[in-house]
Parts: C-alpha cells; sequence; structure tokens
C-alpha cells in the first residue's frame, strides 16, 4: 500500500491557485510600471515645454469651441462697426478681449460662451478685419464689410502677457475667418 504515489503530482486545485497569484503579481506589476511611466512623463519632464498631451488636448479643445462660438454668433456681431454701416456701436464682441481666470471677472461675453479650462491662466481673442484685393473699385463708403479673423491664443500659468498683443509664450492657438457673405 504504497500512499507515496498518490501525493507525487499537483493537484487541479493548486494548479488554479498558482495560476491565480501569477497573474494578480503581473497585473499588479504592469499597473505599477504604467503609472510609474505617467509620473515620470508628467512630473520630471526635462524641460517645461514637454507637457503631457492631455493638457495640449485641452487647449485645442478650448480654441475649437471658442472659434465654433463666435462663428456661430454670426458676422453682424463680429464686424468692424467704424466701417460697416449701419454699426451698432453696443456689440458685445470687442476687437480685443482676454479671458483671464485670475480676475473675479474673468471676460467672458456671454453664458454660452465656453470656459477656458482651470489649469489655463488666460486666453486672448482677437478679431481682426482682414484685407480683401479682390476691389475692381473701391467700396461705397459704409459697405467696406470685409472678412474678419479671429485668432484665440492660450496661456499656462506664468506665460500670460503684461497686455493684450505681449511677449508672452503661446501654448496653443487658432484662427478662423468669418466674412458678410
Amino acid at each position: 500500500m504504497p500512499t507515496s504515489g498518490r501525493h507525487a503530482g499537483l493537484t487541479l486545485l493548486e494548479i488554479l491557485v498558482a495560476i491565480f497569484l501569477v497573474s494578480i503579481v503581473a497585473l499588479a506589476s504592469g499597473v505599477l510600471i504604467r503609472s510609474l511611466g505617467l509620473l515620470g512623463s508628467t512630473q520630471f519632464s526635462p524641460t517645461r515645454h514637454e507637457r503631457p498631451a492631455r493638457l495640449r488636448t485641452q487647449a485645442i479643445e478650448y480654441v475649437q469651441a471658442e472659434l465654433e462660438f463666435l462663428r456661430n454668433a454670426g458676422y453682424l456681431l463680429l464686424r468692424d462697426n467704424t466701417v460697416c454701416l449701419p454699426g451698432d456701436p453696443t456689440s458685445p464682441y470687442p476687437a480685443q478681449r482676454r479671458i483671464d481666470l485670475r480676475m473675479p471677472t474673468p471676460g467672458y461675453v456671454s453664458a454660452g460662451e465656453p470656459r477656458l479650462p482651470a489649469v489655463f491662466e488666460a486666453a486672448d481673442i482677437l478679431i481682426s478685419t482682414e484685407s480683401v484685393r479682390d476691389y475692381v473699385a473701391a467700396p461705397p463708403a459704409g459697405q467696406d464689410c470685409r472678412p474678419r479673423r479671429i485668432t484665440i491664443r492660450v496661456f499656462l500659468p506664468g506665460d500670460t502677457p503684461a497686455a493684450i498683443g505681449g511677449s508672452g509664450e503661446i501654448f496653443a492657438r487658432g484662427e478662423s475667418e468669418i466674412s458678410p457673405r
């Protein structure tokens, strides 16, 4: 009656427990490696210009949303009222404005305007008149309603220029054009 032959191999239960323990250790080490990799890319970058992709994505999403908001506002609200008649001196869209999250009133025009993500400090919104060279003759007075260029610049904390048009480093930028036709 030798009983040693019966206990020489592993049971199915022991094999399942061993596989389970190995998989737990493999999953835990994978999560640890991934989290260390992400930690290194966001906090220990050699230069301040190597920002994570998520920050760049947030900036671009904001720029695109703001451009779409202004294009949907329509040309009549963005036109140059000094040369295009009849003008509206109370237009809510100035040629230059700043959305500054450090201020008590950041500078939003309406409740429907996209909000600048809190990781950024400020955004400049510039609306300028495009030069058009397609005129055969000079347009009559009050009819010079030329296309408008919308430029949006997003700044990180510490990069904001002192005034619109300053020399701060722009983190993200977008442009679009809107015309009277």
